[in-house]
This record gives C-alpha cells, structure tokens and sequence, in this order.
C-alpha cells in the first residue's frame, strides 16, 4: 500500500492552480462563443452594460469605467455604432460634448445575453448540489473581489 504523505492544504492548493488555468480556457471559449454568437467582445458588452445601466456617458467617463484607452475606445466605439448598437449623440447643453447613448438594437442584444448567461448558469445549476452552488456563486464573489485590480 502506497501512502501519500502530502500535505492537504499544498495538495488543495495545486488542485486550485490547475483548476484556475482550466477556468481560464472556460472564460476564453465563453469569449469566442459570444464574440460568433453576439458579433461583439467582453469589453463591447461591458460598454453596453455601463450604457444601459447609467445612461448617456462621455467617451472619457466609459474609458475610465472600462479600463480601456481613449485611442482604443474610439475604434470600439466605431464597431458599435457601425452596428447599430450604440450612436453618438451631442450634448443639449455643451455642443462641444459628444455622449454614447444605447440603441433599442443594443439593449435588444444585451437581452439575448442575459438569457443566454441564465441558460448557461441554469445548466451549472443542474449539475451541482443547491449546497454546493451557493459556495461556488460566493467564492467566485470573493475572488472576483481579490483578482480585479482597484479592488
């Protein structure tokens, strides 16, 4: 009989990392499949979520809230509105002041996410205890909380 003399707590930990580079090529395929599936990236979903949750918002405030640079998020900011899911707008009280407003299409595309994430979580749901989800749901809160930066 062959006895294992590793510690649990580094055997967990091994186990973690792992599991972590799998959650990563999850998220990767998650990415593919929506960018085939919605036409757009993370980040575009990102845009239109800020959008849609808080109203008209100036490129410089989107960049800030999305991390993304002011040179790059014109070219998103381009994609999107060639789509039809967002359109500039000038301000009524500042001409100079350009916002990005959500379009009836970009919310309609934000819909069709959410159902799709509620079908995908619904199937993780499936396959786990109700015990076991709701320590998954909170520890992917938690970590989300210490991987994020400026948390």
């Amino acid at each position: 009989m062959i006895q294992d003399n590793r510690d649990p707590k580094s055997d967990r930990l091994d186990r973690l990392e792992a599991s972590l580079f799998q959650l990563s090529d999850v998220i990767q395929k998650h990415q593919e499949i929506v960018q085939r599936r919605f036409k757009v990236s993370s980040v575009e979903i990102d845009i239109l979520k800020l959008l849609e949750s808080e109203g008209d918002k100036k490129m410089k405030d989107i960049g800030e809230r999305v991390r993304v640079k002011l040179s790059n998020l014109t070219n998103i900011i381009d994609r999107l509105e060639h789509q039809r899911l967002v359109k500039r707008v000038n301000s009524k009280t500042d001409r100079r002041s350009i916002y990005v407003h959500i379009t009836t299409k970009g919310k309609k595309l934000l819909a069709d996410y959410a159902e799709f994430l509620r079908e995908l979580s619904t199937r993780m749901q499936q396959v786990m205890q109700d015990d076991q989800f709701g320590i998954l749901v909170d520890g992917l809160e938690k970590i989300s909380k210490v991987t994020i930066p400026g948390y």
